[in-house]
C-alpha cells in the first residue's frame, strides 16, 4: 500500500499543493482514524483512485455501451454521466474514508467509556500511580479502542520518555471522541494540580453511566419505532404488492412474465436489501456495538 501512496504523491503532489486548502481537514481525520499517512500523500491517493476508476470503467464499460447502444448518441451520454458520477463518487468516498473510520472509533470509545472508567476509578482508588492506570487498562482488549488509546499513552511515557501530562496532551489531540478527550483533560488537570484522581474518576463514572442509560433508553424507543416501520412497510407492503399484482394478473391486461419478474425482484432483491438496510441502521444506532 505504501507503494501506491508514493506513486500517487510522485504523480499528483503538485496538484494537491495547488489546492491544499481543500485537503486541510484530512490531517485531523487521518490522525483520529489512526491512519499513518500524511495529508498530502492521502490527497494524492484520492486523485489516483479517481484516475484508476475512470480508466477501469472506460476500458470495461465503453465497448458494452457502444454495442448495446448501437453507437447512438443518447446511450453514450448516459454512459458518460455514469462514468463521471462513479469517478467522482470514488473520490468523495476516499476523501471521507478517514472521517468515517474516525467516526467508527468515536462510537466504539463512547460505548465502552462507562465501563472502562469504572475500572480506571477502581485502580486509582487502589493507590496505583496514574501512569499505571493506562498501562493496566491497555491489557484489557475487551475495552477495544480505549485499550488501544491507553496503550499509546503508556508507550509515549515508557518508550518516548514523555511525562504523563504531555502524553495525555498528545492523546487528546488525536482522540476522535469528545468525551474521551474531556476525560483525559480532566485527568491531566487533576494530576497537575495534585487533586484526588480516584474521586474525579468516580464522579466521571457516574456521569458516563447516566448518559449510557439515557442512550439505551433512546435506542429502545428507536428500536420499537424501527420494528413497527419494518413490519408496516417491508412485510405488509410486500404482501400487499404480491396480492395486488396477483389481482391484476387475474383481471388481465398485464403480461404474466412482467408480474412474475416484479414479484421475484421484490422477494429476491428488494426484501433482502431493505432488511439489510434496517439491520445496518439499528447496528449504527445501537450503543451496545463496540
Amino acid at each position: 500500500m505504501a507503494d501506491f501512496y508514493s506513486l500517487s504523491f510522485d504523480l499528483f503532489s503538485p496538484l494537491v499543493k495547488k489546492y491544499s486548502k481543500y485537503f486541510e481537514r484530512l490531517e485531523t481525520d487521518l490522525r483520529r482514524a489512526r491512519i499513518n499517512v500524511r495529508k498530502d500523500y492521502w490527497g494524492s491517493f484520492i486523485i489516483l483512485v479517481m484516475v484508476l476508476t475512470f480508466i477501469s470503467i472506460l476500458i470495461v464499460g465503453l465497448p458494452f455501451a457502444l454495442l448495446l447502444g448501437n453507437f447512438q448518441f443518447m446511450p453514450m451520454v448516459i454512459f458518460s454521466a455514469v462514468l463521471i458520477g462513479i469517478t467522482i463518487s470514488s473520490g468523495v468516498l476516499t476523501y471521507f474514508y478517514p472521517a468515517i473510520i474516525a467516526g467508527e472509533r468515536q462510537k466504539k470509545i463512547d460505548n465502552t467509556l462507562p465501563f472502562s472508567t469504572i475500572y480506571m476509578s477502581t485502580i486509582a482508588r487502589s493507590g496505583f500511580p496514574p501512569q499505571d492506570i493506562f498501562k493496566m487498562i491497555s491489557r484489557f482488549k475487551e475495552y477495544g479502542e480505549i485499550s488501544t488509546e491507553a496503550q499509546q499513552i503508556s508507550r509515549d511515557v515508557e518508550t518516548l520518555g514523555l511525562d504523563l501530562p504531555s502524553a495525555l496532551t498528545r492523546a487528546i489531540n488525536r482522540s476522535p471522541s469528545q468525551y474521551w478527550g474531556e476525560l483525559l483533560a480532566g485527568i491531566r488537570t487533576t494530576i497537575t494540580l495534585g487533586g484526588d484522581l480516584g474521586q474525579f474518576l468516580a464522579e466521571k463514572t457516574n456521569g458516563f453511566v447516566a448518559d449510557y442509560k439515557r442512550r439505551l433508553n433512546e435506542f429502545s424507543n428507536l428500536l420499537s419505532l424501527l420494528i413497527e416501520i419494518y413490519i408496516t412497510i417491508v412485510v405488509v407492503g410486500a404482501v400487499f404488492f404480491v396480492v395486488v399484482t396477483s389481482i391484476m394478473l387475474a383481471v388481465g391486461g398485464v403480461p404474466v412474465a412482467t408480474v412474475k419478474a416484479l414479484n421475484y425482484a421484490l422477494v429476491l432483491i428488494g426484501l433482502p436489501i431493505l432488511t439489510a438496510a434496517f439491520i445496518l441502521l439499528m447496528k449504527g444506532a445501537s450503543p451496545l456495538e463496540n
